[in-house]
């Protein structure tokens, strides 16, 4: 491969798949443009026509510069273009991120960055896991309110960390079919392989965050997979974990889609030998604490001795007016970007390593339930 191309400010990028139609597409287009750190200047949005059209109508992208097809874009656009943001269901990510790599290009890919533990590996026989050509999008660890749990936790604030708690309830496939509106269910999300989709969905992003904020990489796990709800038959949508991590750590991970109440559940709660922490994504500013003595408090961004919430790039404006998921989004954008200028990892960019890394616990998780006996990973 040739040296890649020196970036400069904006970084521009084309984007496959992300349509005016898709679950997640308006998002990444209003987070890479949040800080002005990317400018989205081509796309594929949909192979719908008609789709393609209106997105690129409402994302600003000239008619121009829309193409019907991922090789139609990458061909087109590859000597005018930094990166390609991927933003299609799973099964599609491998072959277009080799496809981009084939061109040069950079990639950023909505998470998981693939489908199955072979296709990691097979990216990992092309590029290293702590390269700055690859990256997934991991945009819960973007709150500032996980930032801070996070450095609380490297400089020691609550000791020695031995337990997280750490779950992401939902209710969509429960509430849909009670409602009878099961047909608004995407339908990639309605078939497992040997991972699970609600893994794929859910679970990869619960390992992002133990891995952040706590730095610990998974070596057993014993798991519960169920079909509840039986929106397809036999679809996995509950899944229990208890996971051992390095140093002594044990995770206890719940999720799933068919806890009633729940849009979007996801906690982290941390335990150390000198204090706690626990966020709630549905009130994203708050850091519930314990200190060494069981003192309860709650932490907000201009908390005393809160330096990652208060520093001016989460503060778009102030306390009081509460930031939250494009935001947080945006915030590991301006990460991707910076990693892509130094030419190296941050603090705050997941390398491909913990993509992978989750994809083989989500898989494990998969086998344990199915043995009914604990799987060593690694």
């Amino acid at each position: 491969m040739n040296a890649l191309k020196p970036l400069h400010k904006p970084i521009k990028v084309a984007m496959i798949g992300g349509g005016v139609n898709s679950a997640v597409g308006r998002v990444h287009e209003i987070a890479m443009k949040m800080d002005n750190e990317f400018e989205l200047v081509a796309g594929c949005f949909s192979r719908n026509a008609e789709f393609n059209a209106e997105s690129g109508r409402q994302y600003n992208v000239p008619a121009n510069r829309l193409y019907p097809s991922a090789e139609k874009l990458i061909e087109a656009v590859a000597h005018e273009v930094d990166a390609i943001v991927i933003a299609t269901p799973i099964q599609s990510h491998a072959q277009y991120i080799h496809l981009a790599l084939d061109h040069n290009l950079r990639v950023i890919s909505d998470k998981p960055l693939l489908a199955t533990v072979q296709e990691c590996k097979a990216l990992l026989e092309r590029i290293p896991p702590d390269n700055t050509q690859v990256f997934s999008i991991f945009n819960y660890t973007g709150y500032p309110a996980v930032r801070e749990m996070k450095r609380r936790v490297e400089n020691g604030s609550i000791g020695t960390v031995f337990k997280v708690m750490v779950e992401m309830p939902q209710d969509s496939y429960m509430r849909l079919k009670n409602q009878d509106k099961t047909h608004a269910i995407q339908a990639w999300r309605l078939e497992d392989g040997d991972i699970s989709c609600v893994s794929l969905d859910l679970f990869v992003h619960l390992h992002s965050l133990v891995n952040f904020v706590c730095g610990n990489t998974p070596q057993a796990v014993n798991a519960w997979q169920r079909a509840i709800t039986n929106v397809a038959p036999g679809l996995i949508d509950e899944v229990d974990a208890v996971i051992q991590y390095s140093h002594n750590l044990m995770v206890n991970a719940w999720y799933g889609k068919a806890v009633l109440g729940y849009r979007n559940g996801l906690r982290i709660r941390v335990f150390g030998t000198k204090g706690s922490l626990q966020w709630h994504q549905e009130n994203p500013e708050l850091i519930d604490a314990a200190d060494d003595a069981g003192n309860r408090m709650i932490l907000d961004r201009i908390a005393t001795e809160s330096t990652i919430t208060a520093l001016p790039r989460y503060n778009r404006f102030k306390a009081g007016h509460p930031s939250g998921f494009i935001e947080a989004f945006a915030n590991y954008y301006a990460d991707i970007a910076q990693a892509m200028r130094d030419e190296k990892l941050n603090a705050y960019t997941l390398s491909m390593g913990v993509a992978a890394e989750g994809l083989a616990l989500s898989q494990a998780i998969a086998q344990a339930s199915a043995s009914g006996q604990t799987v060593e990973l690694g």
